[in-house]
């Protein structure tokens, strides 16, 4: 497979270029830079323009480079403490400027009367003066390179280093010419040649389009190459399922599937029939009804006796799509659900069950990857929230399986650009349609000293007999965060309410004790429940319209959002209350995008811009690559011509042979 940074092969090791003895090579390691290879792509960090500029033409505040006439004799004064203060008079371009440089005493003998001098440092334009950082005493000018070298070397003996690899080596990878031609881009030799040594910003900037776009190239074939192997035809793959079977069962659901649900289905299907596994990602809006679509899949698999395994990342999650699917399917299904807290006996019992075949869907968390699960013939494995598992976690799975059918299903919404680099190698089906008769949940921002009114709103949608969730962002007190926490707000509201009225969930509790709670409060038991973020995903409960979301502005965008997808399960018109103070503009912002959209797939574009692919859902367990130069959530339109390119460049390397 092609390695992103490897442009030459064999790349020689760091000692074999001149002047790296065993200490610099020692210090290079330190920094992880090996060969050849690994010096081109440690990028400088910054860049300092030492070329002269015209002091005539800057503005205030300008970080400038002049060279200039001395005029008067440098005068040093020395304060307390050590500090001192060097002041010179410089003409420079006709003006009469004063030029100060602190605790750098040692210039004062390198400024003479009458001589000539290269400062660079921020002008005063109101005073005409400079505040020197550096007397310039290399003659050569134009950029200079900054490297984040740990402080083992200095940048200057790095690209030393770096020249000598352009001397010594030959690139052997380049783009294809074609693409070159029609994206206007640089070589690699070139565009990392103007990077470690440019003459001027124009070079910077077209060598980093160059690299960028190769960096997303390569990353598109690599992804490519993944899934060509991992898709490998055989018969065995076919999953011949019952297509009346399935059809007769369709109509007997009490509702009528979306367009969307229909459509995700069918690819779904689809992909069945077909000699090559199943690698495809569900992704549907909150509430979409991505679970019945799961349903019919595992009920294909069914009609020709084999099975299904759903994993998920709690045991939340497990509770309530076990009651979906038993709500679901009536007894049509042999379903069983396998956690953490399942005991013993009834494990055994499953267990067994999983071996002979009886048990068409299995539902689990972490559990089902353990060594004495063991399935007699299973076809179709089905993630919910993937990204919360590992690598390995879901290759335990997959190593279980006869049939290499993977379906991933998320209820969070992905960027196209993150789709498309994340989830590259898989097939995607989208549900953005709504389950007819649901009403889009009202978002409203209020700030603290308005609580009274929001527990009065609450006060009424518990008098029509209906259910409200209140999350606070922290469990316990915080000395350095002015946050309202879990503990405080449940007296808030059982002061308000009653405690008869108030149920308490958090993450630090037992996994029976959280589950009686939620049973409590999903039989209405007690209609408000007072939580983290553990209800963040997993908890169907059509009855509860009222959603008060304490600290507001300590979540992103996406969590807001899932959030709120607590609410609005059913026909009855919910709310959603963003309590916050916020103190900066970002913060602002979110209240004010969360007011204005419930559409989850907008959202996740701009939560992508506001906070950087590195966090989004904490998606480095997802194998995001760290790319040198491109960035995600601003290259996105490099990305899809990269991808189109990628598709196309394979499709004539195969039709070339």
């Amino acid at each position: 497979m092609l390695s992103m940074y490897h442009v030459i092969t064999p790349p020689p090791p760091v000692e074999d270029m001149k002047g790296v003895g065993p200490k610099l090579r020692d210090k290079l390691l330190e920094l992880d830079i090996r060969n050849a290879n690994d010096v081109l792509f440690q990028l400088p960090s910054g860049y300092e323009n030492l070329s002269v500029m015209d002091l005539t033409e800057a503005r205030h505040n300008d970080k400038v480079t002049v060279a200039g006439d001395i005029k008067t004799e440098p005068a040093l004064a020395f304060f307390r403490g050590g500090k001192s203060r060097l002041t010179v008079f410089m003409e420079v371009n006709g003006m009469y400027v004063k030029v100060v440089f602190f605790n750098q005493p040692y210039l004062k003998d390198k400024l003479k009367v009458g001589g000539s001098a290269r400062i660079s440092g921020k002008f005063n334009l109101h005073k005409l003066e400079i505040n020197a950082q550096r007397l310039i005493f290399d003659a050569s000018g134009g950029f200079h390179v900054k490297y984040h070298l740990g402080g083992v070397m200095h940048s200057k003996t790095f690209s030393k280093i770096v020249a000598e690899v352009f001397e010594k080596c030959i690139f052997n990878y380049d783009l294809p010419e074609d693409l070159k031609q029609k994206y206007r881009l640089l070589s690699i030799r070139e565009a990392l040649w103007h990077l470690h040594f440019p003459k001027n910003p124009h070079d910077i900037n077209e060598a980093r389009r160059t690299i960028k776009f190769y960096e997303l190239f390569i990353f598109q074939l690599q992804l490519m190459e993944r899934r060509r192997q991992e898709r490998v035809r055989n018969e065995r793959y076919i999953v011949d399922y019952d297509v009346e079977a399935l059809r007769e069962f369709i109509d007997t659901l009490p509702f009528e599937l979306t367009s969307d649900q229909k459509r995700s289905a069918n690819e779904i299907c689809r992909d069945l029939k077909q000699n090559i596994s199943m690698h495809r990602l569900l992704q549907g809006d909150v509430g979409s009804g991505k679970t019945i679509v799961a349903g019919l899949a595992s009920y294909a698999i069914r009609t020709i006796g084999e099975q299904t395994a759903l994993m998920v990342p709690t045991e939340v999650l497990a509770n309530q799509h076990y009651q979906s699917f038993m709500e679901i399917f009536d007894g049509r299904l042999n379903i069983a659900k396998l956690t953490g807290t399942t005991s013993r006996k009834e494990k055994m019992y499953i267990q067994e069950a999983l071996r002979e075949g009886e048990i068409d869907l299995i539902i689990g968390t972490h559990a089902l990857i353990e060594d004495d699960v063991v399935f007699k013939r299973l076809s179709l494995i089905i993630t919910d929230e993937q990204h919360r598992f590992g690598v390995n976690q879901r290759k335990r799975l997959n190593d279980k399986s006869y049939r290499k059918n993977v379906l991933y299903m998320t209820a969070t919404p992905i960027p196209r650009t993150l789709s498309i680099t994340t989830f590259g190698d898989m097939d995607i089906s989208i549900i953005k349609e709504m389950p007819k008769g649901r009403k889009s949940v009202m978002t409203y921002w209020r700030r603290f000293d308005e609580t009274d009114e929001v527990l009065d709103d609450l006060a009424g949608e518990i008098s029509k007999g209906h259910s409200a969730y209140i999350v606070a962002p922290l469990i316990e007190e915080s000395e350095t965060l002015d946050l309202k926490n879990v503990q405080e707000i449940f007296q808030l509201f059982t002061d308000r309410f009653g405690s008869e009225n108030v149920e308490l969930v958090h993450g630090r509790m037992k996994p029976e004790e959280k589950a009686a709670g939620m049973k409590r409060f999903e039989a209405y038991e007690k209609p408000v429940l007072v939580s983290t973020t553990v209800i963040e995903v997993g908890i169907n409960v059509p009855n509860a319209t009222f959603m008060v979301i304490f600290n507001a502005e300590r979540f992103g965008l996406s969590t807001l959002h899932q959030l709120r997808g607590r609410v609005g399960r059913s026909n009855k018109q919910s709310y959603c209350v963003l309590i916050s103070d916020p103190k900066t503009e970002n913060a602002k912002l979110r209240m004010d995008i969360m007011t204005s959209t419930t559409d989850g797939f907008e959202l996740s574009e701009r939560d992508l811009e506001m906070r950087g692919p590195g966090d989004y859902f904490g998606v480095r367990q997802s194998g995001l690559p760290q790319f040198k130069v491109a960035d995600l959530a601003e290259d996105y339109r490099v990305l899809e011509h990269a991808r189109m390119s990628a598709i196309d460049y394979a499709a004539k390397m195969e039709a070339d042979g």
